[in-house]
């Protein structure tokens, strides 16, 4: 009746967890095990690497592991005796343990970076908030909502005062009287006419289109 042993290895520097080899041993000649592990190299070299194993040693004959010698107990722990299908049941055992242990292992470690990534991104918004209300002139402590009000305003305000400059610049417009380009609103220009009521003055010394186009000049970005 084959067993199944586990034989430690040295480990090394490099190694996770202790190295080991499977060993199965006590089986007959004759035993479909024996038969497929010495026919098949691939299938002991897939089977080590599914279950961790460095290799797959299959023998007719008895070995003794000293680190497996469990003689002293009612019941081995460490030496199963199996028939083939118990040895094919075990290994699928383990299998299916390690697959599953890999499986929560890749779940943790996922959920831990999605909690360092939220953190993160946590950070960089409450940052981005704090920018936003040094700009807008709030208090830190303010929520969304007031800093979408305030951003709000802010263009209500601009856009108002964008086309109350547009009115005014509508009513200083240039309009050509006897050969000159005069300011239609600081000359008190008649249409139906074509007079002025005061002394015409000339569209580029008109002081209001000369104090709002400074003003642009101020706020408008600088060209390099």
């Amino acid at each position: 009746m084959a067993r199944l042993q586990i034989l430690e290895l040295p480990e090394g520097a490099d190694d996770d967890r202790p190295p080991f080899v499977l060993v199965i041993d006590e089986v007959a000649f004759d035993n479909p095990v024996y038969e497929r592990f010495v026919a098949d190299e691939e299938l002991a070299t897939g089977l080590a690497s599914r279950v961790g194993a460095r290799a797959v040693l299959v023998f007719e004959d008895t070995i003794d592991i000293p680190a497996n010698d469990t003689s002293a107990y009612a019941q081995p722990a460490a030496v199963l005796h199996l028939d083939d299908h118990e040895v094919r049941s075990a290994i699928a055992t383990d299998m299916n343990k390690a697959r599953r242990q890999a499986g929560v292992a890749t779940i943790g470690q996922r959920l831990a970076d999605e909690r360092t990534d939220i953190a993160r991104d946590m950070d960089r918004l409450a940052n981005h908030k704090a920018a936003i209300t040094d700009a807008l002139g709030l208090d830190r402590l303010r929520d969304w909502d007031d800093i979408r009000n305030a951003a709000a305003g802010i263009r209500r305000d601009r856009e108002a005062k964008t086309e109350a400059v547009e009115n005014v610049r509508n009513l200083h417009r240039p309009v050509e009287h006897r050969g000159q380009t005069i300011c239609w609103e600081c000359s008190g220009y008649d249409f139906p006419g074509q007079t002025t009521d005061s002394t015409p003055v000339t569209h580029d010394q008109c002081s209001t289109l000369r104090a709002l186009n400074a003003e642009r000049d101020e706020t408008s970005p600088s060209r390099g």
